[in-house]
């Protein structure tokens, strides 16, 4: 917590703090304090309406349901399965196609993304091409 709401939180602080300011001084800053407050309670008033309207409308659409023969529970089943299987599925791993040896080891690519250096390094400067490194 800063300094700033130690002080303004404990009336003794408070207090002290206010001693050198003038009445007027002290009467202003209630004024703005008051406005400050007030637009608080303001907002606060509106979430709660707006809080209000939404369980209204939520109970609304639930007796609607139950009319209907629907029970909640069977649509959250259903959007949740719905969320459960994703539109686009991972493709699989694609198969090596290419055999190549690095430091001894022996390694594979599939011919997507960057070049191995090892084989890029064959194609410049040994004179040969992809087909040589072919499974």
């Amino acid at each position: 917590m800063s300094d700033f709401l130690k002080t303004f939180l404990n009336a003794r602080s408070l207090k002290a703090a206010t001693k050198e300011l003038s009445l007027e001084q002290m009467e202003e800053t209630l004024g703005k304090l008051e406005a400050i407050v007030q637009e608080r309670r303001d907002i606060e008033q509106t979430r709660q309406a707006q809080e209000q309207a939404k369980l209204e409308k939520l109970k609304q659409y639930k007796e609607m349901m139950e009319q209907d023969g629907i029970d909640p529970s069977e649509l959250v089943e259903v959007f949740e399965s719905k969320a459960a299987t994703p539109g686009r599925r991972k493709r699989a791993p694609l198969p090596p196609k290419y055999r190549y040896i690095e430091d001894g080891v022996e390694k594979t690519w599939t011919g997507q993304g960057r070049t191995p250096a090892v084989i890029q390094h064959a194609i410049d400067n040994e004179g040969k091409s992809k087909d040589d490194f072919l499974i």
